[in-house]
């Protein structure tokens, strides 16, 4: 008996792992410069009601986005929400970015950001309202609109 014990349960492990990373699906961010909307793979659900979509490089509340369906795909949404509670040392607006090889725009600090989502903001928030704020290279930048923050987007390696 223990030694059937033995030799089952290590099976039965890799067959969990095996399901676990099966469902554990990578998302693929729009990539930089690509025309169109980004391809939404999940949700995430924040405590104040409002729903934001994501497609990994970029996340943005979906009453702004207005995708066509919601993703099926829901993700925690405490990372998000950390970040909007973070301290931003920074602040630029659209007309401070400069375009930089068609597929990236650079803030006045030198950090990139793709195209597809400047492009895909600017094509849905009014401009006048949008600020972008960071600390740093390679922290979350965040998209606020009208004083309220509406969406996070990582900027691109250097």
């Amino acid at each position: 008996m223990l030694r059937r014990t033995v030799v089952i349960v290590p099976i039965a492990i890799v067959i969990l792992s095996a399901q676990l990373l099966a469902q554990t699906q990578r998302m693929t961010p729009t990539a930089p410069g690509s025309a169109g909307d980004p391809a939404w793979q999940a949700t995430l659900r924040l405590s104040d009601g409002r729903t934001f979509v994501t497609d990994g490089g970029f996340a943005i509340d979906a009453a702004i986005a207005k995708p066509s369906k919601l993703p099926d795909r829901e993700l925690p949404s405490k990372v998000l929400e950390d970040y909007f509670k973070a301290a931003q040392t920074e602040e630029c607006r659209f007309g401070d970015l400069t375009a930089d090889s068609g597929k990236s725009y650079r803030t006045p600090g030198g950090i990139a950001l793709n195209a597809a989502y400047i492009d895909f903001l600017k094509r849905i928030v009014p401009s006048r309202s949008v600020r972008f704020r960071m600390t740093g290279a390679m922290r979350p930048v965040l998209v606020e609109s009208d004083g309220k923050m509406v969406g996070v987007l990582m900027p691109l390696a250097p």
